[in-house]
């Protein structure tokens, strides 16, 4: 390595500036890195959300279609014994409808928090990708100022 950047410190009046240049490149790359990373996390955070309100809508659905599936099997039983549906009956289908809609209502509900939650996760991660950004450009100025310097100091 010293025998490439021999040549380049000699052409630019020494190794000062060639380390400066390095020092700012690499903290410009940290940050660049930290924020394709945090990219890719509120990419997948978005995805997951996606996910989650697409299962708490199958969710939905499925219990529908299951209270439907377990009244029809209650018909056909009262049916096959000769029963008829009277007033017990009925508030028996009622009680079953009421408390199977209460639990859809939950597990929906359980299903889109999951999915708010990787939604503020996407949001958290797109602000730390700014961040991270920014921080990377804050680690690359003492190293543009000290080129500043030298270079004022060398009469460059």
């Amino acid at each position: 390595m010293q025998a490439l950047i021999a040549p380049l410190a000699a052409a630019a009046g020494g190794a000062a500036p060639i380390a400066y240049g390095l020092q700012a490149a690499s903290g410009i790359a940290s940050g660049l890195s930290a924020y394709a990373g945090a990219k890719s996390q509120a990419e997948q955070a978005k995805v997951n959300a996606f996910i989650g309100r697409t299962r708490a809508i199958q969710t939905d659905v499925s219990a529908r279609e299951g209270l439907e599936s377990e009244l029809g099997a209650m018909r056909a039983a009262f049916a096959a014994n000769n029963q008829r549906q009277t007033v017990g009956t009925s508030e028996v289908f009622s009680e079953l409808r009421r408390v199977r809609a209460r639990d859809r209502r939950v597990e929906f509900g359980n299903r889109m928090q999951e999915a708010s939650a990787y939604k503020m996760q996407a949001s958290a991660a797109r602000s730390e990708a700014g961040m991270g950004l920014l921080g990377g450009f804050m680690k690359a100025a003492p190293s543009v100022f000290d080129i500043y310097d030298w270079r004022k100091k060398n009469g460059y």
